[in-house]
């Protein structure tokens, strides 16, 4: 892959670009374990929904113009190949979700028709009745496309599934990760001594991995030596190695000179965007990287925007179109390049929050989404684009 310098959009068609060409193979998994998965294939149907025509009242199957003489009750459940269809001026009082009996005109629904000594009279305007039968294969029929290859298996996706017949399906097999926290100053536990600050990405960045769709994420810290650096990086059976930290020019920052050392191609080198600027992905044979600053805020930007699209690339997943909203106040950017906001939502629309930069986390803790401004700024009332928070 060529080099890549882009601005945040193109960055992310880049990471998703690199992601999906080294998408992981399929597996076949029974519905109850498909929920949350990626589909590998299309999804056709194997058979017609509904099978049969059915009611979709309770109330009477009726042929003719009424009244009706009534016969037996008709419920909800597996049909006689054999029974009697109806005949002209009979009704038979039927459930939702029951087959019609040969020769029904219509259902009539129950608040819509008067018995009275054995006979069903409608109460219903006669010009234009309504049916009230769900026809065979109004919802599908078989080999019918019912879920696209990309796809997340949503509960109702699953239920498609089932209705249509499947019992198992083709899933991505999710990639596995390893989270890598760079820096000599990271402290595991407690209140951080002068010079060192709390490990804020090893309990919280997995699982937002695994939201995304990644499989098992294990996760280092390392302290800042090329060697061990190196070392950390080697892993080829991962698809996707995190890091945090060590992506500037420091003489402590060593995520470069590793990336060099292992052989890896650079894919994004640094992002014009603040923050999240020195962001860095590569890849080295089946293994891409996504290099995030060591700031807080930066490195959840960083993973937000294009480590979400690097990882529906690796699922075979097109990534959510950016949003827009409508700024409450204007968001002054003098600088190069675009600025990234944390915003809330407001009656007035959106607005930024309090307390964000780099290095600070409670603006992204208060926020609905980011918003996005170019660079000279953006005025209330304009309209510009954001990214939804994966949590």
């Amino acid at each position: 892959m060529s080099l890549v310098r882009p601005d945040w959009r193109a960055a992310r068609d880049a990471a998703h670009a690199a992601g999906s060409a080294l998408r992981g193979p399929g597996e076949l998994v029974a519905l109850s374990d498909a929920v949350g998965r990626t589909l590998a294939a299309d999804l056709h149907a194997l058979a017609r929904v509904p099978g049969f025509d059915a009611s979709a009242m309770d109330g009477w199957a009726v042929r003719g113009g009424g009244p009706w003489r009534l016969g037996e009750a008709i419920v909800a459940g597996p049909v006689d190949p054999g029974a009697p269809g109806l005949d002209v001026g009979t009704a038979r009082p039927i459930t939702t979700g029951a087959a019609i009996p040969e020769g029904t005109d219509r259902v009539l629904r129950s608040e819509s028709g008067r018995v009275s000594g054995g006979v069903l009279t409608s109460v219903d305007d006669p010009a234009a009745p309504p049916r009230h039968v769900r026809r065979a294969g109004e919802e599908a029929a078989p080999g019918d496309l019912i879920v696209s290859a990309g796809a997340r298996l949503t509960p109702p996706r699953v239920a498609v599934a089932a209705v249509c017949g499947l019992d198992h399906v083709p899933v991505v097999i999710p990639p596995r990760a390893a989270l890598v926290v760079l820096g000599d100053e990271i402290v595991a536990a407690g209140v951080p001594a002068p010079g060192t600050v709390r490990d804020v990405f090893s309990v919280p960045v997995p699982r937002l991995l695994g939201s995304l769709g990644v499989g098992d994420v294990s996760a280092t810290r390392v302290a800042d030596d090329l060697a061990a650096t190196v070392a950390a990086l080697d892993r080829p059976d991962v698809a996707l190695i995190v890091t945090t930290g060590g992506t500037a020019r420091s003489s402590t920052d060593h995520v470069r000179a590793a990336l060099q050392r292992l052989g890896a191609e650079l894919v994004i080198d640094g992002l014009a965007l603040r923050p999240g600027q020195p962001l860095l992905v590569a890849r080295r044979g089946g293994t891409l990287y996504l290099c995030l600053p060591g700031n807080p805020m930066a490195a959840l930007v960083g993973l937000t925007l294009i480590g979400a699209p690097l990882v529906d690339g690796l699922l075979g997943r097109r990534p959510a179109p950016p949003g827009a909203v409508t700024l409450a106040v204007d968001v002054p950017h003098a600088r190069s390049g675009d600025l990234v906001q944390a915003y809330r939502e407001t009656p007035d629309g959106a607005m930024p929050t309090a307390r964000q930069s780099s290095a600070m986390l409670r603006g992204l803790a208060d926020a609905d989404g980011l918003l996005i401004v170019s660079a000279g700024g953006a005025r209330a009332g304009d309209t510009v684009p954001t990214i939804a928070l994966p949590w």
